[in-house]
């Protein structure tokens, strides 16, 4: 219990970093320093021109909202135990939406690729996105572990 009370603790220190990441954007888009300060010309070159520094913030969001899934599943774990539904069903909705936000990014990032005509930068970046598919199927997984958990403590109990 010990660990899971660390990873708590962890999740919520990535929950106060991503709200410091939060206010700092919303602070730089709304007053900009002079050397932020481009001119149109400048965004025309953008798919969505000046709109297109929100696509990434709003994958952002989404992973933002999944580590408060995450941090309510390990307070549910470590207040109830192991084994519960209420946790399983926090992971299942983290994991998806990690699955969701890894997709999304990894879409755009391929059309970034091929608007680029192939940067290197976008490569790793999509490995970024691969993670992010790779954590939300090990919560999903996770989630599935504490499910047959609690099926089989249940059944243990009704035994004795």
């Amino acid at each position: 219990m010990k660990k899971i009370k660390i990873l708590h603790w962890f999740v919520i220190g990535l929950i106060v970093v991503y709200i410091i990441h939060f206010l700092t954007t919303i602070y730089l888009t709304l007053y900009p320093p002079n050397f932020m300060d481009f001119g149109e010309e400048f965004y025309d070159k953008f798919i969505f021109g000046y709109y297109t520094q929100f696509v990434g913030l709003a994958f952002s969001v989404i992973i933002f909202v999944s580590f408060f899934f995450i941090q309510n599943g390990l307070f549910t774990t470590i207040k109830k135990g192991f084994f519960n539904k209420n946790s399983s069903g926090k992971f299942k909705v983290a994991g998806k939406l990690f699955l969701i936000s890894g997709v999304l990014s990894l879409i755009w990032d391929v059309t970034l690729l091929i608007y680029s005509k192939g940067e290197i930068h976008f490569v790793s970046v999509i490995m970024s996105d691969i993670l992010l598919l790779l954590i939300g199927f090990g919560l999903l997984i996770i989630a599935d572990f504490i499910t047959n958990g609690n099926t089989i403590q249940q059944e243990n109990e009704l035994t004795i």
